[in-house]
């Protein structure tokens, strides 16, 4: 072969290789879905809602605030569909819509209350086998409709799905994920539970509107809703779940009807089980910083004593708030705070001959210590309230 041949058959081999990105899709071409909402029709069918951004409506300098838009238009756009599966439904929505939506970069899933409490089982089949799903993505479960919440206007984002996030990073509560869920669902002696929302109206402003707003948790039996966790019960999940950096902010009533706001912002728990004549029993013992808040009381905080007693009333306020939960987890024969996990953990043998088969009913029989250790690390930058007359304590 001469070498002019040889030269023509190496460019031929080489040209192969510049043949460009042949499968490529231009971002142009590309419809981002910021979160899904899923809900139950009253027929049973699914109805699955998605929020897309419009990058036409997210201009620079003349964009608006929340609800966020360019001269006042919304910078997303939301539609939804009914059908009898959830990849149904995404396909009928895809057959009007002129880019491909992308689930990539979906941060968060919405489901609607009526259908946690029918079930979630499907949710994990459709999530897991789509390669452009996250794990990762969180999961809410609404108070009535999820798509209701979609449609809310918070002020201080451009998206709802955004304002959704945020409050979920924000140590409030366990920003629970669909692996989180998953692993919970798969462990022995657990129950999973999801961050639980709801929308409200905005009270006595100039514009009114719809702000996404943090409840607690949704408790599951299996895949199937059968609760909620609020106030001081969503926090004693948070606590006795190992939530380590927190931020709660509890009300103490003190002596003579005085009252003080503080901040708990670390939590570290250790739970030890025990059979002691076939009798089951946890330790819980919790060590919990704060700093105080707001102070309407007449205490003398730069004496030690004072300190002691805000710090017992944080402690109180603590076991009462874990007392709460492991109560409402017992009313709704779940297994939220996972003891049977530390149960099986401790003691393999005896949860499969005795306890696994009518868990969690059996932990209604069980013994729980609480032991709270606080700490209050900062009172602010004064002692006392220059503005009211000193009671020495």
């Amino acid at each position: 072969m001469s070498a002019r041949s040889t030269s023509l058959l190496l460019l031929l081999l080489v040209s192969t290789l510049l043949s460009g990105c042949w499968d490529r899709t231009e971002i142009n071409d590309m419809a981002f879905i910021l979160t899904s909402a899923i809900d139950l029709e009253k027929d049973g069918k699914i109805r699955y809602t998605v929020m897309l951004p419009l990058p036409g409506q997210m201009g620079g300098a003349t964009g608006g605030g929340g609800g966020g838009g360019s001269n006042g238009g919304k910078s997303y756009y939301i539609d939804s569909e009914v059908g009898e599966t959830y990849r149904e439904c995404h396909m009928k929505l895809q057959k009007r819509m002129s880019r491909r939506m992308f689930l990539a970069h979906r941060r968060t899933i919405l489901v609607g209350e009526d259908l946690a409490r029918q079930g979630i089982r499907e949710l994990f089949d459709t999530v897991p086998r789509s390669p452009e799903s996250r794990m990762t993505t969180f999961l809410v479960v609404t108070k009535g409709k999820a798509y209701d919440m979609m449609n809310s206007t918070p002020k201080f984002e451009h998206f709802p799905s955004e304002a959704i996030r945020e409050l979920i990073k924000s140590k409030s509560v366990m920003d629970i994920n669909f692996k989180d869920f998953g692993i919970s669902l798969s462990l022995p002696g657990a129950d999973p539970v999801a961050v639980y929302m709801d929308v409200k109206d905005s009270e006595q402003g100039v514009e009114s509107s719809k702000e996404v707003e943090l409840k607690g948790y949704a408790q599951f039996r299996h895949d199937k809703m059968v609760g909620t966790l609020e106030n001081d019960a969503a926090m004693g999940l948070s606590i006795i779940n190992g939530q380590k950096m927190i931020s709660h902010s509890i009300t103490l009533q003190m002596g003579d009807g005085q009252i003080m706001s503080a901040r708990i912002y670390e939590a570290l728990t250790n739970i030890n089980t025990k059979l002691i004549n076939q009798k089951l029993e946890y330790d819980i013992a919790l060590n919990i910083k704060a700093t105080l808040m707001e102070d309407t009381s007449h205490y003398d905080l730069s004496q030690t004593k004072n300190i002691l007693l805000v710090e017992d009333g944080i402690s109180k306020k603590v076991k009462s708030a874990v007392q709460d939960v492991i109560n409402q987890s017992l009313k709704n024969n779940v297994d939220s705070c996972e003891f049977g996990n530390f149960l099986w953990r401790a003691y393999p043998g005896e949860w499969k001959s005795q306890f696994e088969k009518n868990w969690p009913e059996s932990l209604k029989d069980a013994k729980f210590n609480i032991q709270v250790q606080s700490q209050l690390t900062d009172t602010g930058l004064i002692f006392d309230n220059v503005t009211r007359e000193r009671i020495t304590q």
